[in-house]
């Protein structure tokens, strides 16, 4: 393990992206490299190239393992980076997205003033979950779940869960928690429909092999949090929105039906249409009948 062995150059910058990474990360395409960029990045490398990933702008550091306790080697090694942010984005290293979608996406973070938020996904995405996929009628939801895909978390939120991640090679469960943390949860988390981003490959596929060696599985690390904190499945629900005209809705039963109508017109773009209308009908069924619990977690020591 080697986390400390770069120090980031001192910027004016709020914000900063950290990507656990493989050799074949997409991180590249992301514009760090811009001169005019505004965001900070950190490689967190888990492969073994030592000549892989040494751009300047990369910051480079070094762990094997998994996403989450990765992040976790990283923040307790550099808590200053804590404080010298107001947000972190924790993406995925397969996913295709653009310097101007990151930018909007932190600009709008602190604009609506949010505790934590994620971009959409493109409907050609790999998904886990469909309320995730992009919604063209939206700008964007508030939703009571955000995914650990590529989550972007207010400092201070991002603290409170630290030591959750030192023992979480999947994240599994984490996403259920960072939403629920202050007094008030209410319109503090979003998916922003209008700031779509690709993800390239299907999910899982590799954080599952390198589990298996260490005997452990996202599914039993899911349970273990669901446990102690007493929480059921995972289906994120929209209950309030904004359309790309500014209008707000707030009914969930009819942002569902908006969802399901979106969904249905650009069903051919979609790369995982196998099962599309049972998970439609879900969606539907859940915004209808599901009530949004975001009451307040107290994280255990």
């Amino acid at each position: 393990m080697n986390v400390g062995n770069r120090t980031l150059p001192s910027t004016s910058h709020r914000d900063l992206v950290i990507v656990r990474a493989g050799d074949n990360s997409l991180h590249r395409g992301w514009g760090a490299n811009d001169p005019n960029c505004e965001f900070d990045l950190i490689v967190s490398y888990f492969g073994s190239d030592p000549s892989a990933f040494r751009l300047p702008h990369e910051n480079r550091v070094d762990y094997k393992g998994g996403k989450w306790d990765g992040i976790h080697a990283l923040l307790s090694q550099q808590p200053e980076l804590l404080d010298r942010y107001q947000y972190i984005c924790l993406p995925d290293d397969d996913l295709e997205a653009d310097r101007a979608t990151i930018e909007a996406m932190f600009t709008n973070m602190r604009r609506l003033g949010l505790h934590i938020g994620q971009p959409s996904l493109t409907l050609d995405s790999y998904y886990s979950h469909l309320p995730f996929l992009r919604c063209k009628s939206f700008e964007f939801r508030l939703v009571d779940t955000i995914e650990i895909m590529a989550p972007c978390l207010r400092a201070d939120v991002a603290a409170k869960m630290l030591p959750l991640f030192k023992n979480s090679m999947s994240g599994f469960g984490l996403d259920l928690l960072w939403t629920r943390l202050a007094e008030e949860n209410h319109g503090t988390s979003a998916v922003f429909d209008a700031l779509p981003v690709r993800h390239t490959r299907p999910v899982g596929a590799h954080l599952a092999t390198t589990m298996l060696k260490t005997g452990r599985t996202p599914h039993n690390e899911y349970r273990q949090l669901a446990s102690q904190y007493g929480f059921g499945e995972f289906f994120p629900l929209s209950y309030e929105a904004v359309d790309r005209k500014g209008r707000r809705w707030r009914s969930k039963p009819m942002i569902g039906l908006r969802m399901v109508a979106d969904y249905l017109l650009d069903r051919k773009a979609f790369r995982q249409a196998n099962r599309l209308m049972e998970l439609l009908w879900r969606l539907l069924r859940r915004q209808y009948s599901k009530s949004v619990d975001l009451s307040q977690i107290i994280l255990k020591p």
